[in-house]
């Protein structure tokens, strides 16, 4: 259910970027339109503001990166995550969703899954137990559908 969630994210992250509108003014219906719940849209941005409010790299307006420095991968992490998921997690990083010790948990976690090949459903499910692991501060993460942020 999480990889959802960061479905989400990446459609409103990537809107932000691509119009330059802060991340309150995007357009939501595309989202309604593809059959995600106003409780999941509510759950995506109630994580996106905890990760700002708690200092996440994650900005209103997309962080841009500075090119400095990049992971290469092993030749046996090569193997393991492939091509697109590799992919995957660079979008994510890219946009502020996971950062670099994230990323590296991510890695991890692949290695020792004991898949030999994973699929993106495979980083999908890892990705999202790492960004949902840990509860905010009211102890909820998911909302109900008659629950409202204020």
């Amino acid at each position: 259910m999480h990889e959802r969630i960061v479905k989400i994210l990446i459609y409103v992250l990537n809107e932000a970027r691509r119009t330059n509108k802060p991340i309150g003014e995007i357009d939501l219906a595309p989202l309604e339109h593809k059959g995600f719940s106003t409780a999941e849209i509510s759950t995506a941005f109630t994580w996106l503001f905890d990760r700002l409010r708690s200092g996440g790299e994650t900005k209103n307006t997309i962080a841009e990166t500075d090119g400095t420095s990049f992971r290469v991968l092993h030749p046996t992490e090569q193997y393991t995550v492939t091509p697109e998921a590799l992919g995957y997690l660079m979008q994510l990083k890219g946009l502020g969703i996971i950062n670099d010790a994230e990323f590296e948990t991510v890695i991890e976690r692949a290695m020792i899954s004991g898949f030999e090949r994973l699929s993106m459903l495979e980083i999908q499910d890892i990705v999202s137990s790492v960004l949902f692991e840990r509860e905010d501060s009211s102890g909820k993460l998911m909302f109900d559908s008659h629950d409202t942020i204020q």
